[in-house]
């Protein structure tokens, strides 16, 4: 049998799957009895005539940008901004330095700076973007047909084989590029030939860059031993990886030296994401910060349109390479900030940089799930071609991140903590303008993008669109939780409103999770998926020790036990991948551990009830006072004193939890917030610290025992986006399963 090498049939490429290249039909295609050909490879003039293409286009928008019509894509209301302290170096670079630096130099006056430049008629203005825009995303499917001759050009730089680097590529651009788009892809691909060559014109692609990417997908890789044998290859599969790893972070600590790089940005951002999945927080904050400050320096945080006033060497792929590094940088900083429970840092500049991408080629471009050689991805069902979606998504989630900006700032910034008791706490006021603005939000929400809470389809979205929902719902627990967790009267509906939009959020990502899971499995769970999983199980743990009174039926604590356990056993299993969720998984079982310690207590009381006087001897005979507990080990015992002789009454606002715990009311916000490394490690202070003392040693952390006391009239607070109907079948009490509402097969 005749075998062609290194080539994958049209079939084989279409489904992302491995092609053993055999002739005349591949095994894959035998199997799947379908009708198996080789598509040729194109050739080297057309190659050459779609470059030639794109430099003619890049002429076109570089000629273009120089004119004045191009200021005419600059809002208004940005001004000047920020304007005055934007600098070139000798080489026409762009660089940020505040008039009081010593290192600022004017800028000339040029005529593109006239008040008359944003004079264009707006026709004009629409069929310059429509220009741009369609030479940006015909570069990018250009560049994408003749990904796999430029990545022949990588292989010498990482020292691996072709399959394995197109492998690694793939799990790259399916899994973790959608989510935040630290790397423009069509700029990257084409950039590796000139790497290769030496050719120092390469901008957007370095071998530091290349080698982090390489090193951050090998954790998608499943049981790598039954596919890669180290007598077949020069090293084990785990030393490769180590190998790349190692090898990048020699080469990121040299160009942190170097004068600031797009590439170098890049390279930060991807190896702070892989330290924070790997539990290394310190290392993957330490990388952040790099970034933004790299970011700073290069000015990304200034109008990228308006900066072609000052640098005419900047075209258009330029511009949109900087908006969408800004607006990575901007959304990777909430997501840390909020995972390690720290104050935000990248925060200037998103008034001025706009959310508007000329390349939307990602949004119509078919995605598809790459399992690469995992074995279980041929187990999970089948999955169309589908849009990606994945500028409108990731648009989607700079707005989102832009109020959890607020929520942090306004509402878990320890600077605030010891306001929470004044009557005119400015958190009440933020509180309504936050809810108020992630309405809006959802409300805004493309129908594409929405994934319905009482009607969720059978199989996911791609993974970036239902992390956006998951986050959604996490956003809204952050809001109302410290509401809740205040406890100002217990009968009050705003509390009864938000714990049950709390309850409702967390049963939204009990049901996206399921759908996940369902249709892509546990191994493509991401940290920040992981992090909505604890924060939905706290409010489980939460709703449990509610649920202690025995005020409520049986069913309600079955249905609050198996939701916890599948959201345990999702940070479980994610844990493996990404030790970091050690610590949730602790955090929750000693909370359980408690639950479970005060049920054999109440249980042997009943058993054996201590007398205090003879005149005691009435008690209730065991059978009445006391109901075994359930499946799972859960008890229900019964409370007929004049406090809960009505179901429901004494918690019908929500847990009342002060006679049950002597802690904090609600388990920690912040996951990987870790403060015994700080202060209180010096001060061997670690245990019996009050809040306000608390929050003075955690410095820029977030507050994660926020308690939050709403003066506002009742009225004020709507169910926000959630539909009557939704809410009306949620009793005042926690949840129970029959008060879920009802999923699609999932």
């Amino acid at each position: 049998m005749v075998r062609h090498h290194k080539i994958v049939c049209a079939n084989c490429r279409r489904r992302k799957s491995k092609c053993d290249g055999a002739s005349p039909s591949c095994s894959a295609c035998l199997a799947n009895a379908s009708h198996c050909h080789y598509d040729k490879s194109p050739s080297l003039a057309y190659v050459r005539s779609l470059q030639a293409r794109i430099r003619e286009l890049e002429r076109k928008g570089s000629a273009d940008a120089t004119s004045t019509s191009q200021e005419s894509f600059v809002s208004p209301a940005l001004g000047n901004q920020g304007y005055d302290s934007i600098s070139l170096d000798a080489l026409g670079d762009v660089s940020y330095h505040n008039p009081t630096s010593a290192i600022h130099e004017d800028l000339p006056h040029t005529p593109s700076r006239s008040s008359h430049a944003g004079s264009l008629p707006s026709p004009a203005m629409d069929a310059r973007a429509a220009d741009i825009r369609q030479s940006l995303v015909a570069n990018a499917a250009a560049q994408k047909d003749i990904e796999l001759i430029n990545l022949d050009a990588s292989l010498a730089l990482a020292n691996i084989s072709k399959d394995l680097a197109s492998t690694l590529l793939q799990l790259h651009w399916c899994w973790l590029h959608p989510s935040f788009l630290f790397v423009y892809r069509p700029a990257f691909t084409r950039d590796m030939p000139l790497l290769a060559s030496g050719d120092r014109s390469s901008t957007y692609c370095t071998s530091t860059l290349v080698k982090v990417l390489y090193a951050h997908s090998c954790r998608f890789i499943r049981s790598p031993d039954k596919w890669w044998s180290s007598e077949n290859h020069s090293e084990p599969f785990q030393e490769l990886s180590d190998r790349l790893m190692s090898e990048a972070k020699v080469l990121l600590a040299m160009e942190t030296l170097n004068p600031p790089a797009i590439p170098t940005i890049q390279a930060l951002l991807q190896q702070s994401a892989r330290d924070i999945a790997s539990g290394r927080s310190s290392s993957a904050w330490l990388y952040s910060g790099m970034a933004f400050r790299m970011a700073i320096d290069l000015g990304l945080h200034v109008c990228p349109d308006k900066l072609q006033q000052y640098s005419k060497s900047l075209s258009v792929e330029d511009i949109e390479i900087r908006k969408r590094l800004f607006w990575s940088l901007y959304a990777w900083d909430k997501h840390i900030s909020l995972y390690l429970g720290r104050m935000p840092n990248f925060v200037m500049g998103a008034e001025n940089v706009s959310l508007e991408f000329l390349d939307d080629f990602s949004d119509h471009d078919p995605w598809l799930p790459f399992y690469g050689p995992d074995p279980k991805g041929a187990e999970l069902p089948p999955y169309p071609p589908t849009p990606g979606r994945v500028m409108s998504c990731f648009t989607e989630l700079c707005k989102l991140c832009k109020i959890l900006t607020r929520v942090m700032l306004e509402l878990y910034s320890s600077q605030h903590a010891s306001h929470t008791e004044h009557p005119s706490d400015p958190r009440a006021a933020a509180f309504m303008s936050i809810k108020q603005e992630l309405h809006n939000w959802y409300s805004s929400l493309p129908s594409y993008l929405h994934i319905p809470p009482n009607d969720m389809p059978e199989l996911s979205p791609p993974p970036h669109i239902t992390s956006l929902n998951l986050m959604y719902h996490n956003a809204l627990i952050l809001l109302h939780r410290p509401h809740v967790a205040s406890g100002e009267v217990p009968r009050s509906a705003t509390i009864r409103q938000s714990w049950k939009i709390c309850r409702s959020a967390t049963t939204a990502i009990y049901g996206l999770l399921k759908m996940y899971i369902h249709t892509f499995g546990f191994h493509h769970i991401t940290y920040m998926n992981s992090y909505c999983t604890y924060t939905a199980a706290t409010t489980a743990v939460y709703q449990l020790e509610a649920l202690e009174d025995g005020s409520q039926p049986a069913q309600s604590h079955q249905a609050a036990w198996a939701e916890l356990k599948f959201l345990l056993d999702i940070l479980q299993r994610t844990a493996t991948a990404m030790p970091g969720l050690s610590r949730s998984i602790e955090i929750i079982k000693t909370r359980i551990k408690k639950i479970l310690d005060r049920q054999v207590s109440r249980q042997l009381n009943a058993l054996f009830p201590e007398r205090e006087s003879k005149e005691s001897d009435n008690v209730r005979p065991a059978n009445e006072t006391l109901q075994m507990a359930h499946a799972g080990g859960n008890d229900n015992v019964s409370n007929t004193s004049p406090e809960h002789s009505s179901s429901g009454t004494a918690y019908e606002w929500g847990p009342h939890m002060s006679a049950v715990v002597d802690e904090d009311i609600w388990l920690p916000a912040f996951l990987a917030q870790d403060i015994s490394y700080g202060p209180e490690v010096m001060l061997d202070v670690q245990d019996g610290l009050s809040p306000e003392t608390r929050s003075a040693l955690m410095g820029s952390n977030l507050d994660p025992q926020l308690r939050l006391n709403l003066s506002a009239p009742d009225s004020t607070l709507s169910y926000g986006p959630f539909p009557d109907t939704l809410l009306d079948q949620l009793s005042d009490a926690p949840a129970g399963e029959g008060e879920r509402p009802s999923y699609s097969a999932i």
